[in-house]
């Protein structure tokens, strides 16, 4: 008797090793089209009220919606990023209108980007002095 039901119990295996393999490649087209969801952990004091990227060294930042602001002292946020490459340049801009950049980032290799507080050498500080 324990033959006959192990034809059935094959059959399941099968069944759910082809229902895997269809679900992983369902999900594969995400990834062909270049999104990638990047999550932000805001350590610094203030608030994150833009976020762009841009290719490594190319200068040229587009605006990545936020929604709403990430408060700073831990808030976080993700993000959706278009693009076919891993690595960004990738520039915050706080709600006191300081911007810091954070250069050669890996998109793909990170889980969670932790903004920790600017350096004061960092700053951008024709955007710091605007009111």
């Amino acid at each position: 008797m324990r033959q006959r039901h192990s034809f059935p119990m094959a059959a399941l295996v099968a069944a759910l090793m082809i229902l895997s393999a269809t679900t992983a490649s369902a999900s594969e087209p995400a990834a062909s089209t270049g999104i990638r969801y990047l999550a932000l952990v805001n350590r610094a004091h203030d608030g994150i009220d833009r976020l762009e990227v841009a290719e490594p060294g190319s200068g040229a930042f587009q605006e990545v919606p936020l929604g709403e602001t990430v408060r700073g002292g831990g808030d976080s946020s993700t993000v959706e990023l278009r693009g076919t490459g891993c690595r960004y340049d990738v520039r915050f801009t706080f709600r006191t209108g300081q911007r810091m950049v954070y250069e050669n980032v890996d998109v793909c290799r990170l889980q969670a980007l932790r903004v920790q507080p600017p350096p004061r050498d960092r700053l951008d500080r024709r955007q710091a002095t605007t009111p």
